[in-house]
């Protein structure tokens, strides 16, 4: 009788569903896709990561990637974070760097030996200061969705997308949530520091890395047309992935490269080029 009546207000707008209730009877697990951003300019270059659950893009940087990747994975629910933090985390460390770099690459548009140009020593302080944000934001996760008991018997998957600085901020995050939920798949597009660190991959069903920087391999573009901005090496630990679950793509030889092109997303047209049956296909 008092579960009618509670119905009958409810349905009348005189009351609302206690949350003690809602929690016990929400027993289907949920699909959520997480976006993480990297750096977001100079402009905002001093701005300090606030590590905050997003239910949209407030910053614009996925331009038109989100709308078209979520259209893929049909997620119950789409969540973002801010991984950008300042340039001074990064392998460059500073804009005068990158400006030198860009310089030198200009004189190396028929070679490529010369690694060293784009290539500067990984800046582990900053990598793990990033990485830290990531962790607090994976806290802050749990502490707006996943403080339930259901948590405890039940688990989402999370799907992540992550682009440059957004790598190493993924990794903090996947560290302190892994034991509360599942993993399906994460696309690591352009990943800063990418061969420095990673996580178990095999907690998901896919890997997939994306970007430049494929010198070494047989038909390698000259050094002016990788990327500058984050310098890219294999995925730590991606080898783990059988070729069908996960691997690296390189960019194809029709895509718009350079120092920055290479980088940049408002370039990066042809990642929709890549057919179903095609390496590195994705849906969910």
């Amino acid at each position: 009788m008092a579960n009618k009546l509670l119905l009958l207000l409810l349905i009348l707008g005189f009351t609302e569903l206690p949350a003690a209730q809602v929690i016990k009877n929400d027993t289907t697990p949920k699909r959520i896709l997480l976006f993480v951003n990297g750096h977001r300019g100079p402009k905002h270059d001093k701005e300090i990561p606030t590590n905050l659950i997003m239910n949209k893009d407030v910053t614009g940087y996925w331009y038109n990637f989100n709308d078209t990747i979520i259209k893929r994975f049909e997620p119950n629910q789409t969540i973002y974070l801010d991984g950008h933090n300042t340039i001074r985390t990064s392998m460059q460390k500073n804009f005068f760097h990158i400006g030198l770099s860009w310089f030198a690459s200009r004189f190396c548009w028929i070679s490529k030996k010369s690694r060293w140009v784009i290539n500067p020593p990984v800046n582990e302080e900053g990598f793990l200061i990033r990485m830290t944000n990531g962790a607090e934001a994976g806290k802050n996760y749990l502490t707006s969705s996943c403080n339930t008991q259901k948590c405890a018997t039940i688990k989402d998957t999370i799907d992540i997308v992550c682009h440059s600085f957004g790598y190493a901020y993924s990794l903090g995050f996947i560290n302190a949530v892994k034991d509360k939920v599942a993993f399906g798949k994460i696309l690591i597009m352009a990943p800063e520091s990418a061969g420095y660190y990673g996580v178990d991959w095999t907690l998901f069903r896919e890997v997939w890395q994306y970007g430049s920087n494929n010198l070494g391999q047989a038909s390698a573009d000259v050094i002016c047309l990788q990327d500058g901005i984050a310098p890219q090496e294999q995925v730590y630990g991606l080898e783990v992935m059988i070729p069908a679950k996960g691997g690296r793509l390189f960019l194809p030889k029709n895509a718009k490269k350079g120092f920055l092109r290479s980088h940049h997303l408002s370039y990066w047209s042809w990642f929709f080029d890549i057919k179903p049956n095609d390496f590195g296909y994705f849906t969910k």
